[in-house]
């Protein structure tokens, strides 16, 4: 089974970070690893970057986006479950104030469906699988250029 947190992240500090990803990664990785006074500074960090998550919108606006996807239930308030057409992969997606939450099983192809939905809620959504290093932003940021007068 895969696991992603999923962190919105404030606009200025992903524009800052485009590139960097693997910092933002060893953060949310040190963060949920960490203990006592370290936690404490970790989290810190952590919530100065993060933007926080209106569960009750995000809810709301995954029920209306999933309204014709075949094999979505909302089992309740805050948890979405995926399954695929041949049943041999599923997905529970849970939505907190602080990040949400994708457990899966079977192919990637769920996965990815559900990061394209969630990517169309939010440009700055950044997903980490701590288990298999895996990081990135669901919905790349385009690099832009800073052009000088004259």
């Amino acid at each position: 089974m895969r696991s992603y947190d999923l962190f919105l992240i404030n606009e200025e500090v992903a524009l800052i970070y485009y590139g960097f990803e693997s910092k933002l990664f060893h953060l949310f990785k040190e963060n949920c690893l960490a203990e006592d006074n370290l936690k404490e500074i970790t989290s810190r960090q952590v919530h100065y970057i993060r933007k926080s998550i209106n569960d009750n919108d995000l809810n709301s606006w995954l029920r209306q986006a999933c309204l014709n996807v075949k094999g979505y239930e909302q089992k309740s308030p805050f948890v979405h479950c995926f399954s695929s057409s041949d049943h041999k992969s599923r997905a529970v997606l849970t939505v907190g104030k602080n990040k949400v939450t994708l457990e899966s099983e079977g192919s990637f192809e769920l996965e990815t469906e559900i990061f394209d939905i969630l990517r169309d809620y939010d440009d700055y959504f950044f997903a980490a699988d701590y288990q298999n290093e895996r990081y990135g932003w669901l919905k790349p940021l385009k690099s832009f250029r800073i052009v000088e007068p004259g």
